[in-house]
């Protein structure tokens, strides 16, 4: 599990214990699998067994994201097959083949028609949505969870250290709860500060 991916999932676990919610109901996978375009198997590893996918090709990944995305606009919205072809086809102006060979995942999208697509579908996150690796796609999903939670707050001491160019806090293993960790950061601003008098 890459390492800010790890520390989401962490935090999202702490918050799902500490405001004693269903887990399975936060991070729903099929909820997840569908705004990631990633595969309910791959999210489940990168959840559980700390693993993401083997290492895919790019274009292999940008092509399976497209097709997902359609199979979710169709199940979503009712169109059939074809309408959808034509909405894109006009979107991209391509032909309504060539808009159902990308959509199939048959075919790589160039630059311009993946940006279109990303615009048609309505991703935020532009081509990076089609390009990322799973791991960072699900992370930022992950992301929006927590603050969702109101777990995506910047730690106090966190806050307090980027404040004062503080590079490192030795707590010796101890993880603070929020609480704890805006006292101290209180406390040592008022040493500072206390320190700062005296140097006047």
């Amino acid at each position: 599990m890459s390492e800010p991916l790890a520390e989401t999932v962490a935090r999202l676990e702490e918050r799902i214990a500490e405001a004693r919610l269903d887990r399975a109901e936060v991070l729903d996978v099929r909820g997840l699998s569908a705004r990631t375009a990633l595969t309910e198997g791959e999210i489940r590893a990168l959840l559980t067994e700390g693993a993401g996918p083997a290492a895919d090709d790019i274009e292999d990944r940008i092509r399976r994201r497209v097709r997902t995305l359609h199979e979710t606009r169709l199940a979503a919205s009712g169109q059939k097959h074809g309408e959808v072809c034509k909405e894109v086809a006009d979107a991209l102006s391509i032909s309504p083949e060539w808009a159902r060979q990308l959509l199939l995942g048959k075919k790589m999208p160039n630059v311009p028609d993946l940006t279109a697509l990303a615009a048609y579908f309505g991703v935020e996150q532009g081509t990076g949505f089609f390009t990322d690796p799973a791991p960072v796609a699900l992370n930022r999903e992950l992301r929006r969870l927590l603050e969702d939670l109101g777990g995506a707050e910047e730690e106090p001491l966190v806050r307090f250290a980027t404040r004062h160019g503080v590079v490192t806090l030795a707590l010796r293993g101890r993880r603070l709860t929020p609480r704890k960790q805006e006292a101290l950061a209180v406390m040592l601003e008022g040493l500072l500060s206390g320190a700062e008098e005296t140097e006047r």
